[in-house]
């Protein structure tokens, strides 16, 4: 694959809705997770009409702006470590220069596994590949929170918060399936981990991740939170 950070925009909307979750959206983002039987039954319609209209409405206002950077960086592992090697030298000398490194947990039990047991070791010959990936629905999104927020309008804010997570999540997913294919990957092949699930749960590596891919800050307009959120 070429090696950097690419700039994904102009996605689509109504194929990245296509692959919201609605259990998740329903049940997590619009509170009904606790609801069973006829009652969850009425309530799912209703939130399917509401999904339609609201996916209307975001194309029509354009309040969802899906756009992501991703990349890929050569990578050996080393124990728990993933290394990352500077891809500008090694294209032009064959010499693997270490630009950063990720640390990850092993599995307490079970096959006490981390996520660096997926990648070449840096002992042989071999440099693998490793995705990187960030992605937005954009600040038009919070601007349309906020808007509806200050027309005290809380209720549709509720909702639209909640699609609004649910809609970059659904980039993510979409962005998945797009390095899949651009790998040449099997379908259902591969597996996408955040920071701050139990296999990677440093956030602060998100500052490794921008250092990466600095377009993220400058072209994507995403910044970090004190708490490396």
């Amino acid at each position: 694959p070429f090696w950097g950070s690419k700039l994904v925009q102009d996605m689509p909307l109504e194929i990245v809705m296509q692959h919201v979750h609605k259990p998740e959206l329903f049940r997590l983002s619009w509170g009904a997770k606790n609801i069973q039987g006829d009652e969850w039954r009425k309530l799912e319609a209703e939130f399917e009409q509401r999904l339609a209209r609201m996916t209307r409405e975001a194309l029509r206002d354009r309040t969802l702006d899906p756009s992501a950077i991703y990349g890929y960086f050569p990578a050996n592992s080393d124990g728990d470590d993933l290394i990352i090697w500077d891809h500008e030298t090694l294209q032009q000398s064959g010499q693997r220069v270490e630009r950063a490194r990720f640390s990850f947990p092993r599995q307490p039990s079970g096959e006490y596994l981390c996520l660096s047991d997926y990648f070449a070791p840096a002992s042989g010959e071999a440099v693998d590949v490793c995705q990187l990936q960030v992605v937005t629905v954009g600040e038009v999104a919070t601007e349309a929170f906020e808007k509806l927020q200050g027309a005290d309008n809380y209720s549709e804010a509720y909702f639209f918060h909640g699609l609004a997570v649910q809609a970059a999540e659904s980039v993510a997913n979409y962005m998945t399936q797009h390095v899949t294919r651009e790998l040449g990957l099997a379908d259902g092949r591969g597996k996408r981990y955040s920071w701050g699930y139990p296999a990677c749960p440093d956030l602060e590596d998100h500052t490794v991740v921008w250092d990466l891919m600095p377009r993220v800050a400058t072209e994507l307009h995403i910044s970090l939170t004190d708490s490396f959120q």
